[in-house]
């Protein structure tokens, strides 16, 4: 995995329970060749209808073998962190928003089909590749949407007929190494950011925080 930290302004992410902790400070990536049969997988995921700019999921399931291979190349840091659901998502195109229902994690996808596209985080001034093989683990309180690559605001028609991109969700407990390496510490620091927020779909701007 590789580490990328950005300098957004501190933030902190409130739960449903009202519970609080700082946002993190990275972002990470990796690379890892998906295998025929996930490959298969995803292509029966691709066919079901997908709105344009909606992240749709596609239900929920596990495998150890594919459990073993993600963990691996998470590394030795993320790895033991993984737990064992995975959930498909797909899309073709997604607007800008956040998922803070999943409060007490870090959130990854694992692109497994789909063109090349990237994960915007305007927040962070981040953009990371989402074409198949990529990895990524966010902060999901942290603002993000998926684009065509070199955009950096959200425009329905530029997804018109596009093929969706297929990805495979799972999370992370935020352990002690994970906290600290991602910068994340328990209470409120600056803004606070929950699913209450406002976020404008378009720029990803926030509009009003919690």
């Amino acid at each position: 995995m590789r580490l990328i930290r950005h300098a957004a302004p501190a933030a902190s992410g409130l739960s449903a329970a009202r519970d609080s902790r700082s946002i993190a400070k990275a972002i990470a990536t990796a690379e890892c060749v998906p295998g025929e049969a996930l490959r298969l997988r995803s292509r029966e995921i691709a066919a079901c209808d997908a709105a344009v700019g909606k992240v749709h999921a596609g239900g929920t399931w596990r495998e150890p073998a594919v459990h073993a291979r993600l963990a691996e190349s998470l590394g030795a840091l993320l790895g033991p962190a993984l737990r064992g659901d995975f959930e498909w998502y797909y899309c073709r195109g997604a607007f800008f928003h956040n998922d803070a229902h999943y409060d007490a994690r870090l959130f990854g996808v694992w692109c497994i089909d789909g063109p090349a596209a990237e994960i915007v985080f305007p927040r962070a001034a981040v953009r990371v590749a989402a074409a198949p093989s990529c990895i990524v683990v966010f902060d999901p309180f942290e603002v993000h949407g998926v684009l065509a690559p070199g955009c950096s605001t959200y425009a329905a028609s530029d997804y018109q007929g596009a093929r969706p991109s297929v990805f495979l969700g799972f999370e992370l407990d935020i352990t002690a190494a994970l906290a600290d390496a991602f910068g994340i510490s328990n209470g409120a620091s600056g803004q606070m950011i929950s699913s209450r927020t406002r976020i404008d779909a378009t720029s990803g701007a926030i509009k009003c925080f919690d």
